[in-house]
Formats: C-alpha cells, sequence, structure tokens
C-alpha cells in the first residue's frame, strides 16, 4: 500500500459530498434484498409520511440535521433501478468481489446489477467498472 494524499483526498470529497446522508455500500448490498418485493420503497414510503428534523444513525456523526425529503435521498437507487453508489469505484471493488464470493451466503440475487462507484481514477489504477447485464452476486 502506497499513501498517496490527493486520492484519498479526491475519495473522501467523493465519499462526504458536502455532508449529503448517504448510505455506505455494505448497508446498500443488504438493502438490495428488499428492492424486488417492493419493501424497501414501502418502508422508504412510510418513513417519509413522518414529521421530523434530525436523524441519529448508527454510525458516523450525529444527530444530522434533515427531514423527510432528504432522508429518501440515499435510497434513490431501490427507485432509480441502479446499483450506483457515490463512492469511487476503487472503494467499492472490494466489496463487489465479497459478493461472489465470501459474501455469497448473505446477499441475494438482485436485478440492479453490480454495486458501482463513480469513475474517480484514483492513484495509478482505472476504476474497474463492471457491466450489469447478467452479473449476480452468486456465480
Amino acid at each position: 500500500f502506497t499513501w498517496r494524499a490527493a486520492s484519498e483526498e479526491a475519495s473522501f470529497a467523493r465519499y462526504s459530498a458536502n455532508g449529503r446522508p448517504t448510505l455506505l455500500p455494505i448497508i446498500q448490498i443488504i438493502l438490495n434484498r428488499g428492492v424486488a418485493d417492493g419493501s424497501l420503497r414501502r418502508w422508504v414510503s412510510t418513513v417519509q409520511r413522518w414529521d421530523f428534523e434530525r436523524v441519529v444513525p448508527a454510525h458516523l456523526d450525529a444527530p444530522i440535521a434533515l427531514g423527510p425529503a432528504q432522508f429518501a435521498e440515499p435510497f434513490d437507487f431501490a427507485r432509480d433501478g441502479g446499483n450506483e453508489v457515490r463512492f469511487c469505484d476503487e472503494d467499492v471493488a472490494l466489496l463487489r468481489e465479497a459478493e461472489k464470493g465470501p459474501l455469497s451466503f448473505s446477499v441475494g440475487t438482485t436485478a440492479l446489477g453490480p454495486l458501482t462507484g463513480a469513475e474517480c481514477a484514483l492513484g495509478n489504477s482505472n476504476p474497474r467498472i463492471v457491466s450489469a447485464p447478467g452479473w449476480t452476486p452468486l456465480t
């Protein structure tokens, strides 16, 4: 491992997105289970009907000031039909590979395709974007 300050800063800037709420990629993988049957969208819709001004997440900085509309943003992947995260693709490549191996016992197939991130071209490597057609975490 070689520390590359510029790459780490670019990766963190992509991750933090000026404080916008997000789902960690591993959580998105788990939530994919509720996409096909609509349960994830129903849950998000139910929470959006509540009157709230802040959320206390289980991890990271808390509480965060956001209301029902901002709460739903991290779950847009389910509505939009894609499995993209705002993280750099290099940062999610390990999880994507783990879905096909060590995590395959707990990851269900999804029509959303593989977890993919943004093309950030960190360090000296090219992003490992994979194509969605025919992809399954169980092969």
